[in-house]
């Protein structure tokens, strides 16, 4: 049979909530593949979403959110992948409002309003989080890691080598369809209190995502990362130049100033070269 949209929930634990899942979309939408990528669980999770009906892929260990992602995306047949949490958080009603006019579109991204379920102590880090990835990408987008997406599969298997294996996919895929300038579209969708427990750890997780989204920045734009330190290297140069002046009282040039110069000097051109291999890389991933 063929698909052209395949559903993929993956999976971790997540019994107490997979078999109304798995159920709700199969009857919702009988005409696409269903998916569920079971990571590793230890409970009767990969057992229930067979009872319910789904086609399940199981790893033999948990490799973590963002490898099951990608095992449901290259598994998939159909032409776009939906993707959705499997702990009851998303509605049927948003994955059709995703699914209105997809194909017009590399990737829709489901953003979570402002009635959407939100743990508090998860806001302030989700907060830094959000401004580190605008100020990276120079986007301004509210909600970045959202798991309810809609991707064009021939469009997301391009940077799956680029995503991350844990959490962090859904915020390294969003930031490489942004830097390549793919065809993306964001809708407000309203997300519900899970069931069960969440694995993820919040300091944990959060600081890994700095670090990819850091990475992502100097594979894409090296420069907005690099001349920074050029900038900080430069103000240091003058401000050791204006004190050995002062100190001399004549124009004088000290060790300190000329290293700060000279160093400024080196991570200018250090940053060209990461600019032209970013370029070079960019060009082979297209």
């Amino acid at each position: 049979m063929e698909f052209s949209i395949s559903i993929i929930v993956p999976a971790y634990n997540e019994e107490e909530a997979i078999f109304n899942v798995v159920s709700e979309l199969n009857e919702k939408f009988p005409d696409y593949e269903l998916i569920v990528v079971d990571d590793g669980s230890i409970d009767r999770t990969c057992e229930l979403a067979k009872k319910a009906g789904a086609k399940v892929i199981k790893h033999s260990k948990n490799w973590g959110y963002g490898a099951s992602l990608k095992t449901g995306i290259l598994n998939a047949a159909g032409e776009y992948v939906v993707t959705c949490d499997a702990d009851g958080q998303h509605r049927v009603a948003d994955i059709k409002l995703l699914l209105n006019d997809y194909e017009e579109y590399d990737a829709i991204i489901g953003i979570r309003n402002n009635d959407s379920h939100a743990p508090l102590l998860r806001k302030p880090g989700k907060f830094v989080l959000k401004c580190f990835f605008n100020y990276l990408t120079g986007e301004k987008i509210e909600d970045f890691n959202c798991g309810l997406r809609v991707f064009k599969k021939s469009v997301i298997t391009k940077y799956l080598h680029l995503t991350c294996d844990q959490f962090s996919f859904s915020t390294t895929s969003m930031f490489a369809l942004l830097k390549m300038k793919r065809r993306i579209k964001c809708m407000p969708i309203k997300v519900k209190k899970r069931i069960g427990k969440s694995s993820v750890r919040q300091i944990k997780h959060g600081t890994y995502a700095l670090l990819l989204i850091l990475r992502l920045t100097v594979l894409f734009n090296p420069l907005k990362v690099f001349l920074h330190g050029v900038l900080l290297f430069f103000i240091m140069g003058f401000v050791s130049l204006f004190l050995d002046c002062s100190t001399n009282g004549e124009f004088t040039v000290g060790t300190t100033t000329s290293l700060m110069f000279v160093s400024a000097l080196i991570v200018f051109m250090f940053a060209l070269l990461c600019d032209q291999v970013s370029a070079i890389r960019r060009q082979m991933n297209e």
